[in-house]
């Protein structure tokens, strides 16, 4: 447990001080990273908001954002909640869930709640690490006031 805790604090210190290239590197080579409502998970859609499918697929996302997406300057700031396990894989992958909220500061300073959900993770041990075989962002809310330009 203290291995995934520590995925899901140094994942969010990543994205929230600007360190995107750090991000590809919290999951397995196989992976898959999607953002989803949650009325697109209740109902098995797997094509939401975000989907990439392999790590080269969030390597380039992360190319992307740095230089050719156009967007308003601002910040995320990550709470996130106890993770709590929810089974284990007969090849030992564990499958948990953490609630998490984003802050999101804009240019000027205006602060708004940009998120809320929980994630919905396949975890691998690799050695002393764990990876993010799968992340399913699942949202609470289907409106954003913003694009989602960066990952959650």
């Amino acid at each position: 447990m203290a291995r995934i805790s520590r995925l899901n604090a140094h994942y969010c210190s990543a994205i929230d001080n600007g360190d995107l290239e750090r991000w590809p590197t919290f999951f397995a080579d196989d992976c898959t990273y999607r953002i989803l409502t949650r009325a697109d998970f209740d109902a098995g859609r797997d094509f939401g908001i975000w989907f990439c499918n392999t790590r080269g697929m969030l390597l380039d996302r992360v190319s992307s954002i740095q230089s050719v997406n156009v967007f308003e300057p601002h910040v995320y700031r990550h709470v996130i909640g106890p993770t709590e396990i929810v089974g284990v894989d007969a090849d030992g992958t564990i499958r948990c869930e953490t609630s998490y909220m984003v802050v999101r500061t804009g240019y000027e300073g205006t602060m708004v709640v940009f998120s809320a959900g929980r994630y919905v993770d396949a975890v691998r041990m690799e050695g002393e690490a764990a990876l993010l075989r799968e992340r399913t962002v699942v949202t609470d809310s289907c409106r954003y006031d913003t694009l989602v330009a960066l990952p959650l």
